[in-house]
């Protein structure tokens, strides 16, 4: 997903991923790892030379985050192809996007022309329902996106995270990546009346089969997004209300 203001996020999930068994395994996580991509930040154009640059402000990828990603690009009608910088041996790939319409206009609530955009993640809370607040664990970083094809994709990773001590990943530093970054893309649809949204998950850095709709209770302003999931139970058998307040950075 690209923003006209200068912003980008990109999801890519491999097929035919296996859910975990039970709990997850670091054999299991480093096999989820090798089968899904997740980065995000700013990108800039370079239209003398036909490319553009991905500039990493969060990543899958221990070691992805403060990167630059160069990829020559090509336009085709509704199609993207970007191609990054050879490979040492010579080699290279190319991978083709399609385009996605816009939502028709008959669609189109006031919810969504207002919500259509990008948001830096503000704030994490937590409390029990109708009582005290809790700790709550922050991002270091996080975008949530919805563009006006009508699907969002969320990124979100936690601080002190380390990059892996070899070139390849051990099955421990890719459980430890998994349990530090969180990511699902998909259609996402508003009921404005009740004031929620639905996220209609199709791919999350988590294998599932199905994936759950995640709804989303929400506020909405000219500068933030509030998001707030159902409330759960936790250990104590008390119900807790989690909320995640969004700051706009894209007009």
């Amino acid at each position: 997903i690209y923003d006209p203001a200068g912003y980008m996020g990109v999801t890519i999930m491999q097929p035919d991923r296996q859910p975990y068994a039970g709990q997850r395994t670091p054999e299991e996580a480093l096999a989820a790892y090798a089968t899904y991509t997740s980065y995000f930040g700013r990108v800039t154009v370079n239209e003398a030379e036909g490319f553009l640059t991905h500039h990493l402000e969060g990543s899958l990828n221990t070691g992805g985050a403060g990167s630059d990603y160069k990829r020559f690009y090509t336009f085709s009608g509704n199609r993207l192809t970007l191609q990054p910088p050879a490979s040492a041996n010579g080699n290279k790939s190319e991978l083709t996007w399609e385009k996605l319409p816009d939502l028709p206009a008959s669609e189109l609530t006031e919810t969504h022309k207002q919500l259509f955009g990008f948001y830096r993640i503000e704030s994490v809370t937590r409390q029990v329902v109708n009582g005290e607040s809790l700790p709550a664990n922050q991002y270091e970083t996080a975008f949530i996106m919805y563009a006006p094809s009508g699907h969002m994709a969320v990124h979100l990773m936690r601080a002190g995270r380390e990059p892996n001590a070899g070139t390849r990943q051990t099955p421990e530093e890719a459980l430890a990546a998994i349990q530090t970054y969180g990511s699902y893309f998909g259609p996402f649809s508003v009921h404005e009346d009740e004031g929620y949204l639905v996220h209609q998950q199709i791919g999350n850095l988590t294998p599932r089969r199905p994936y759950a709709d995640a709804q989303r209770f929400f506020e909405l302003t000219d500068t933030h997004l509030t998001l707030r999931p159902p409330a759960g139970t936790n250990a104590e058998g008390r119900r807790v209300q989690s909320t995640l307040r969004w700051a706009r950075i894209s007009n």
